[in-house]
């Protein structure tokens, strides 16, 4: 990994799972930038999740822009598509920030999510890498772990994955 990483993240869950993948354990940023996520209590939940974790990481930096799902719902209209847009998106605001703040790798725990498509993620990733310069780090092995003792969540974070979610748990 870099000498100055910045990691974006959507849960805790993942992030302990890219954190316990990462060797670097110093001048490691964490980004959480997900105008996804919806209701804004999973946001606030998730975002707690994280703030939890990081107290046992005292030398990570934590990142949070404002929350705005309007850029959300702006990316998947402009895409067509909701999770390349939203993949997009929030792969793009990575990208820019660590240019705008100097950091000499990115990386994020979407390609260690199971709510995710790795594939496609790491494709972007790859047309982010070179219109930005800066390298996109895969950790060489992810470990998917479920961790135990904070706040999880069983869908993506978007309200279209809320819904597919609550049809199959009360429309079966």
């Amino acid at each position: 990994m870099g000498k100055n990483i910045l990691i974006h993240t959507c849960c805790a869950d993942c992030l302990l799972n890219t954190l316990s993948t990462t060797k670097q354990k110093e001048n490691i940023s964490v980004l959480f930038y997900n105008p996804n996520i919806h209701p804004r209590a999973e946001f606030l939940e998730r975002l707690n999740a994280v703030r939890i974790i990081l107290k046992d990481y005292p030398n990570i930096k934590l990142v949070i822009p404002d929350y705005r799902p309007s850029e959300y719902f702006g990316s998947i209209k402009k895409e067509g598509k909701r999770c390349t847009g939203c993949w997009k998106q929030r792969l793009g605001y990575l990208f820019k920030y660590a240019k705008d703040n100097e950091f000499e790798s990115v990386t994020s725990t979407l390609i260690s999510s199971a709510y995710q498509n790795r594939e496609e993620i790491l494709q972007i990733a790859k047309i982010l890498e070179k219109e930005f310069s800066i390298p996109f780090i895969i950790p060489k092995e992810f470990k998917q772990e479920v961790h135990k003792g904070f706040y999880k969540q069983n869908y993506c974070g978007c309200c279209y994955s809320l819904n597919e979610r609550m049809n199959e748990k009360y429309l079966k």
